[in-house]
């Protein structure tokens, strides 16, 4: 049963500027996250370069770019202010609202399904993503899989663990830090 472990990136050193590398901050929650973290066959990051560098911080090299961790949300999120998004249920509210979210979310589900399939049936993939991304297609898939997701929006390094069985998901469970 392959396994997609996929995380926010940590934190970045100047939130204004999208190519912005971690803070000194980010690189330490990054780096205490790696001594924790299991084997991974396969790691992988969005094109930016502060997940870029939390993946390598945390598995200790990058294996690829995959550009459909950083795909356009367009008006998913355009009509609302990210600090309003403080829960997971805040996300899932967006979800019943909102038809694009929904689209947005099994777009990003059938990504994170092609990339856990790359690897063989007992191996782990590192993704690391961005705050807001993850979010929709996890309270999707968790409400698919009848699982309950609470708590916070996922902060820095935080995310999902999946597990797949024969091509599909089968489990779902959050991480923090």
């Amino acid at each position: 049963m392959p396994v997609l472990e996929i995380r926010r990136h940590a934190e970045r050193a100047d939130r204004g500027d999208e190519q912005s590398a971690l803070s000194a901050a980010g690189r330490v929650m990054a780096e205490s996250v790696a001594k924790r973290a299991p084997k991974y066959v396969l790691v992988l990051s969005s094109p930016l370069p502060r997940a870029k560098e939390t993946a390598q911080t945390i598995a200790g090299r990058l294996d690829g770019i995959e550009p459909g961790f950083l795909p356009e949300m367009g008006g998913v999120i355009g009509d609302r202010i990210f600090g309003e998004m403080r829960t997971l249920a805040d996300w899932a509210e967006v979800l019943r609202e909102r038809e694009d979210a929904r689209k947005f979310a099994t777009e990003q589900l059938a990504t994170w399904a092609r990339v856990a399939m790359r690897v063989g049936e007992k191996d782990r993939v590192l993704a690391i993503s961005h705050g807001g991304i993850i979010e929709l297609p996890a309270i999707t898939l968790a409400q698919r899989l009848r699982t309950s997701l609470e708590g916070a929006s996922f902060g820095y390094c935080e995310g999902v663990v999946i597990t797949y069985a024969k091509g599909a998901p089968t489990k779902i469970e959050v991480v923090r830090v």
